[in-house]
């Protein structure tokens, strides 16, 4: 396990932290912005990286963007009885793009908070998703799980119990996608989120619905009695997503569907293991 972090800042407005980056020998990206003479620089590097603290205490100091994320190996995420699947290749919007798409696909949405809902009706695409070499995909502005007919095949072999198999549907022609099939997972957990991960708790004054910050450092851990040991996918019952306007809830996979994704290299999704308590 290691968090990595993503640096970026505006190298023309930041020269002495461009300098130090330089010095380290550290590898960047750069994205060009208008009227600047370099543009963002942009890398990756972990906490155990020894120039990590140096780096840090500069992001600190000079008010650079830093994202991280925690990257587990795969002997770790074998090794776990439960493990979060984590969608992120998102390409697309829910349709319609600029209408009240949650309306359409939604029951019990919350407006104030964007948490306590259930899908009732199949997203639309404003087209047909281009994978490339991925294997999931994700709908911007939503937590959701598609996946290939070739997933799906897998799945099905191995009886992977738990989901539901939703079509994706073209918004203009009413037509089913060929390429994803949405995995609706209707089971949810008991509340069994420990308090070391309850963070920045946000109870919603007109839903009364709790969210807590996303989980991006170490291991979630929840309370063993609260998964159900009788499917190999299911929600948890707390939500996620404080700070904003919209909520999900976390995907927990069995240690038999994560060792299926992980054989079969699908792309598309990251997987973060769970301890149980």
């Amino acid at each position: 396990m290691d968090i990595w972090h993503r640096v970026a800042f505006n190298a023309d407005v930041k020269p002495d932290f461009k300098r130090t980056v330089d010095a380290l020998g550290i590898k960047y990206g750069i994205s060009p912005l208008p009227g600047h003479v370099i543009g963002l620089v942009y890398f990756d590097i972990s906490e155990s990286d020894p120039r990590w603290e140096q780096v840090r205490e500069l992001a600190r100091t000079e008010g650079a963007s830093d994202m991280f994320d925690t990257i587990f190996t795969p002997e770790e995420i074998v090794a776990a009885e439960w493990v979060r699947l984590r969608p992120n290749f998102e390409q697309g919007f829910p349709q319609p793009k600029e209408g009240e798409w949650w309306r359409i696909t939604y029951e019990d949405y919350c407006e104030e908070c964007g948490a306590g809902y259930r899908q009732k009706t199949p997203f639309r695409f404003a087209k047909e998703p281009r994978l490339g070499k991925h294997d999931f995909l994700c709908l911007y502005w939503t937590y959701t799980a598609f996946c290939t007919p070739q997933v799906l095949q897998v799945l099905q072999a191995h009886q992977v119990r738990g989901y539901e198999v939703w079509p994706a549907v073209m918004h203009r022609t009413g037509e089913l996608s060929q390429v994803v099939s949405q995995l609706v997972v209707s089971v949810v957990a008991g509340s069994g989120l420990v308090d070391i991960d309850r963070q920045q708790p946000e109870t919603c004054p007109r839903c009364g619905i709790t969210k807590y910050a996303y989980h991006k450092r170490g291991y979630m851990h929840l309370r063993r009695e609260s998964l159900r040991p009788d499917t190999d996918i299911q929600l948890t019952a707390e939500w996620f997503g404080s700070g904003g306007h919209a909520g999900f809830r976390e995907i927990l996979i069995s240690n038999a569907l994560a060792r299926l994704i992980l054989e079969n290299e699908w792309h598309g999704v990251a997987l973060k293991p769970v301890e149980l308590v």
